[in-house]
C-alpha cells in the first residue's frame, strides 16, 4: 500500500512539474525582455554607452507616455560631441519629428524626421521606453542626403517629457553606426552628438501632419548628421 501511495505521489509531482514548465513556456517573454531585445536591435551596447557618456539621459521603463504627433525642434543647439571641430552652442537646422503608431504591446513607434539628421529620415526599427511623463524613443534610421543619394544608418535617441500637447526638455543623441554608403557630408562612423531644443518646449504643430509639411529653417543650416 505504501509503495502504491509513493508511486501515486511521484506521478502527481511529475505531472505538476510538466504542467508548470508548459505554463512558463506559454507565458512567453516579459515586457522588459521584449523592450530590451528591441533596443539591442536598434543600437549596439557600446554605442548606447557612448551616448550616455556624452550626457544623454535614458528613460527606461515599460509604461511610457503617449507621444504621437508632430513636433517642432527649434532652436536646435549642440550640447556635447566627440567629433573634432564641434563646439557647444553650434546651431543646427530647425527640425520636425513625426511620431505615430505607438504600441503598448511591443513598444514600437513610427519615427519620421525632416531636417533632423539629413534632408529626410525614415526609421527602420524603433522602440519607446519610459515611465510617468518621461520617455526615450530609439530609432535605427536610414538618413538620406538629397541629390547624391548617399545614406548612412544611424541610431537616434530622443529623450524628454510629455507636457500636455507638447514635449519639453528634448535632448537628441545620434551616432553613425554604418557609413558604408555615406559620403563626405556625413559624420564619421562611430561618432556621435547630443543636441537639445534650447527653448525647452517642442510644440505640437498639427494632427496628422504629412512629411514635407513640417518646420523649416528660414535660413538653411547644417543638420545634426552633417559633417
Amino acid at each position: 500500500m505504501k509503495k502504491k501511495t509513493m508511486l501515486f505521489c511521484l506521478l502527481c509531482l511529475g505531472i505538476s512539474v510538466i504542467s508548470c514548465s508548459k505554463k512558463d513556456k506559454d507565458e512567453g517573454p516579459t515586457d522588459e525582455e521584449i523592450l530590451t531585445k528591441k533596443i539591442e536591435d536598434i543600437i549596439p551596447g557600446k554605442y548606447l554607452d557612448s551616448l550616455e557618456k556624452l550626457g544623454l539621459a535614458i528613460h527606461m521603463g515599460t509604461h511610457p507616455p503617449q507621444v504621437e504627433g508632430s513636433y517642432a525642434i527649434k532652436p536646435h543647439i549642440l550640447d556635447t560631441s566627440d567629433i573634432a571641430g564641434d563646439y557647444e552652442g553650434y546651431r543646427f537646422s530647425d527640425a520636425t519629428v513625426h511620431l505615430s503608431n505607438q504600441s503598448t504591446t511591443d513598444f514600437s513607434i513610427k519615427l519620421l524626421a525632416e531636417d533632423y539628421l539629413k534632408d529626410f529620415d525614415s526609421s527602420l526599427v524603433t522602440a519607446i521606453s519610459g515611465y510617468d511623463n518621461y520617455f526615450t524613443v530609439y530609432g535605427k534610421v536610414k538618413a538620406t542626403a538629397a541629390g547624391s543619394g548617399a545614406y548612412a544608418i544611424v541610431a537616434i535617441l530622443i529623450s524628454g517629457e510629455k507636457d500636455g500637447e507638447n514635449l519639453k526638455n528634448i535632448r537628441t543623441g545620434l551616432i553613425n553606426i554604418d557609413a558604408s554608403h555615406a559620403d563626405a557630408s556625413f559624420i564619421p562612423e562611430g561618432k556621435g552628438r547630443i543636441a537639445y531644443d534650447s527653448d525647452f518646449i517642442s510644440e505640437r504643430i498639427g494632427n496628422g501632419l504629412a512629411p514635407g509639411e513640417g518646420n523649416r529653417s528660414a535660413t538653411p543650416l547644417p543638420t545634426l548628421l552633417s559633417k
